[in-house]
């Protein structure tokens, strides 16, 4: 079994810790109500199902323009101090392509952002297949995602594995009926998805030593 799929922010790249910073920022710089749980809520999810959430939960929230206005900063942040990856990401890519996995990303941003990310960080020679969360109709904890990452890698998602760090990305994986390896992040994870999962791992380097037995 040699196919893997990816997430991307939180998985590969640091982007979920300066994401929530610019958030609260935004808040405190509006005196907007306080929407962190609701933010964790939506971690994972692409950017129509979260803007469907706030329009149905908290419809006095101007989320669609200050979610505008937060990826701006980020994008500035990022093109300005370069992008911020996780421990042991291309390390374990630069493994994988070595070993000839075939390597996909499936994540819940958008293509335009997805690639300026991949380009930025010069990981997307990495991957075969890309599926972002504007192509799918349904995102995430929706297995389609996966689903649509495994019949382009031409795998069975029960002999590929998934890496995830947020409660609806894992929720997805699980659900197409893949192998689930969790690295936590900056979400809180519910004891139910972390028994789905085949493994709670603390960085990609304990995913690299699981897989090829190299670090």
């Amino acid at each position: 079994m040699k196919q893997i799929v990816f997430d991307m922010d939180g998985v590969l790249f640091a982007t979920e810790a300066l994401s929530d910073r610019l958030w609260k920022e935004m808040m405190e710089e509006r005196g907007t109500p306080e929407m962190t749980a609701a933010l964790q809520q939506c971690r994972g999810r692409n950017r129509t199902d979260t803007r469907a959430f706030f329009a149905s939960h908290y419809p006095d929230f101007p989320y669609i323009a200050m979610e505008t206005e937060k990826r701006n900063r980020m994008l500035a942040v990022l093109d300005k101090d370069g992008m911020p990856t996780m421990k042991g990401a291309e390390s374990l890519l630069q493994a994988l392509q070595d070993a000839g996995w075939s390597v996909a990303l499936a994540t819940s941003t958008s293509r335009k952002t997805t690639m300026h990310h991949l380009e930025l960080s010069g990981f997307t020679r990495y991957f075969s297949v890309i599926v972002t969360g504007d192509e799918i109709q349904h995102g995430k904890p929706n297995p389609e995602i996966y689903l649509t990452a495994c019949k382009k890698l031409h795998s069975k998602p029960e002999e590929t594995y998934a890496v995830e760090d947020s409660e609806n990305g894992g929720t997805s994986a699980c659900a197409a009926g893949m192998r689930v390896l969790l690295v936590p992040d900056q979400a809180i994870l519910s004891e139910s998805l972390q028994q789905r999962a085949e493994a709670v791992l603390p960085s990609l380097c304990e995913v690299q030593e699981r897989l090829l037995g190299t670090r």
